[in-house]
């Protein structure tokens, strides 16, 4: 018997009208578009190399600020604000920390605020987590300085030490200020609250506080970099292996779309505004001139990334995301 050739539209009609007859049990599941709203980012870990370092970024979570805290004219900081395409207010700072690895030593720069700052923030110990670490693993852990979303992610719920094995270092200028009961004691009432980070972490380390000298190295590859102005002993920690360097500047930067146009705003919780001022203009001028890398405290999530000088602005250019 002769084959009679297929007609191409026939052939389509008869085979959709067939999948129209098809008909899936009542037990087969149906693809749905529905799902229920997170309401909550995930946790956020970023690891670079750094030569033979390694270099993680762990999002503490974050803060919420007025704008009315930098120093400046409100119509400035609002053009600012809506320039960088940030809402006029609250300001949402990021809370990041860093984790070094040498591969001699794991050590954490600042360690967040815990839950001490509220629901928003205390993610670290999720964060590490999620990178493969232990608190039990960290070695020493540099701060910056003593306020609240650096320093209370040291201490546990119950006021012990999370980090069991690690040596707390801080700049000695910062412990003699920020851990002085007489100083505490002349401190305004309102402002009081500012010293309950030191109390806490000093309570939890007792001799495991190590404090240091501005500028000194701290262990192979971390040193202090003097950066006195936010607090009386506010360090950044330039990390370098072999060519390869990162400076962490903790809280020489707050606000991204203020203070790289306008380095010059302070913001009210500078312990002294005029040096505060002079050192992010020190500190943006010699990472620009020398291309060093920064990793801030503040800057959105991974914050880390290169300053450039556009004019009279400086602009940050994060650093591309890393597969290794």
């Amino acid at each position: 018997m002769t084959k009679q050739p297929v007609n191409r539209r026939d052939f389509l009609q008869r085979s959709a009208a067939a999948a129209s007859l098809t008909i899936l049990p009542a037990w087969v599941p149906q693809a749905s578009a529905k799902a229920p709203l997170a309401g909550s980012q995930v946790i956020s870990v970023h690891r670079m190399k750094l030569g033979s370092f390694e270099v993680t970024t762990m999002l503490d979570g974050y803060i919420d600020i007025p704008p009315a805290v930098l120093q400046a004219d409100p119509a400035l900081v609002k053009s600012l604000l809506t320039a960088g395409g940030w809402p006029e207010s609250p300001m949402r700072l990021p809370v990041n920390t860093f984790l070094v690895n040498t591969g001699d030593k794991l050590v954490l720069l600042d360690a967040g605020g815990a839950k001490m700052l509220g629901p928003t923030a205390g993610r670290l110990p999720q964060c590490l987590a999620a990178a493969g670490i232990t608190p039990a693993q960290i070695d020493e852990i540099y701060i910056t300085h003593m306020h609240g979303d650096h320093l209370h992610g040291t201490v546990a719920p119950d006021g012990s030490a999370l980090f069991p094995h690690a040596i707390l270092r801080i700049a000695k200028d910062d412990m003699d200020y920020w851990g002085n009961p007489e100083v505490e004691a002349k401190a305004p009432d309102n402002q009081k609250g500012r010293f309950i980070p030191a109390k806490r972490a000093m309570a939890a380390y007792g001799d495991r506080i190590k404090p240091f000298k501005l500028g000194e190295e701290l262990t192979p590859g971390i040193q202090s970099v003097e950066a006195v102005g936010h607090t009386p002993g506010h360090s950044c920690y330039l990390v370098q292996s072999g060519s390869a360097r990162l400076l962490a500047i903790g809280d020489t930067l707050h606000v991204a779309p203020v203070q790289f146009p306008r380095p010059d705003i302070t913001v009210a919780f500078d312990w002294d505004q005029d040096k505060a001022r002079n050192t992010r203009l020190g500190i943006f001028d010699r990472v620009v001139k020398e291309s060093i890398p920064i990793a801030a405290v503040h800057l959105p999530f991974p914050g880390i990334g290169l300053l450039r000088k556009k004019g009279t602005d400086y602009v940050f250019d994060p650093a591309p995301w890393q597969l290794f």
